[in-house]
């Protein structure tokens, strides 16, 4: 048990979750997911309650991934998906300042048959903090 111990705390974190409540109601979360150390890329997905969407939920969650990514451990590139029905999620990416880089064709297979997945990215050099967007 205790090699196990030593090996895990050497070991470089791969994921990051993060909750955002309002008014100690869990209204989203996100996660920050190194895909790979060496090349320096993440992944982040996030989700938002259906009670609270329209209101920069979203928005402040992957604000916060992205300044963990690029401002805290030093990623060259994050990239995310969505599902093409998904406008608002779509909206956010850009929001975010993502670029949209393309559709991958049925990439998941899910209640109502396969689903494309639209991708976006940003590189550490076309992010800007914004303090006011951190939860």
């Amino acid at each position: 048990m205790q090699t196990a111990v030593e090996a895990w705390s050497h070991a470089h974190q791969q994921r990051f979750v993060y909750v955002a409540r309002s008014e100690n109601e869990l209204v989203g979360m996100g996660e920050l997911h190194i895909r790979s150390h060496r090349h320096r890329q993440g992944e982040i997905a996030y989700i938002v309650h259906p009670g609270a969407s329209g209101r920069g939920v979203g928005t402040a969650i992957g604000q916060e991934l992205l300044s963990r990514g690029f401002g805290d451990l030093g990623l060259h590139r994050i990239y995310a998906t969505c599902d093409p029905r998904n406008l608002a999620s779509s909206r956010l990416l850009g929001k975010l300042g993502m670029t949209y880089e393309g559709r991958h064709r049925h990439t998941a297979l899910i209640r109502d048959g396969w689903r494309d997945s639209e991708t976006f990215s940003i590189l550490e050099a076309e992010w800007r903090p914004r303090p006011s967007d951190r939860l």
